[in-house]
C-alpha cells in the first residue's frame, strides 16, 4: 500500500511503499545506512528538527497557551509508552513509529490512500489544550 508524506519547510509531497523510503527523503544517507545505524540516523534527525519543531507549536498555541513539550525517546528505558499532555515523545525505535510521532507533532502529515494515518499511541499536538 503506499503511503504519502507531504513536509513542512518546503519539502515535496513523496510516495513509497516502505516507511524506510519516505525517512530517505529527510534524512540524507539513510536508504544507505545498515539497518543496526538507522537508529542512531533517526535520533540525529529528531533532535536537529527539535528546535524548529517547539518554535511551530508555540507559535500554534499563543504566548499564553500551553504548548506541549516535544522529547526524543532516544532509547531511556524510563520513556512512557504513550503521550502524556504536555509533553509529545518523538518515536525513534522504528521507521514507522518515528514517521507517526513525526506526523503527531505536526512536522509531516501522513496520508495513507485517502485517509490520514493515525498513531493510535499519540494525540496531535493541536488537540492537546
Amino acid at each position: 500500500m503506499t503511503i504519502r508524506m507531504i513536509g513542512a519547510g518546503g519539502r515535496p509531497d513523496v510516495s513509497a511503499e516502505q516507511p524506510a523510503d519516505l525517512l530517505a527523503e529527510l534524512i540524507p544517507g539513510y536508504a544507505g545506512l545498515p539497518p543496526q545505524r538507522r537508529r542512531t540516523a533517526r535520533i540525529r534527525h529528531a533532535e536537529g528538527s527539535l528546535a524548529r519543531i517547539r518554535q511551530r507549536l508555540a507559535a500554534a498555541f499563543g504566548p499564553d497557551g500551553a504548548a506541549p513539550s516535544v522529547l526524543v525517546d532516544a532509547g531511556d528505558p524510563n520513556t512512557p509508552g504513550e503521550d502524556v499532555a504536555p509533553v509529545l515523545w518523538l518515536r525513534t525505535d522504528d521507521d514507522e513509529r518515528y514517521l507517526r510521532s513525526l506526523a503527531a507533532v505536526g512536522d509531516i502529515l501522513l496520508i495513507l490512500g485517502e485517509a490520514t494515518i493515525p498513531d493510535p499511541g499519540s494525540r496531535p499536538a493541536a488537540a492537546i489544550r
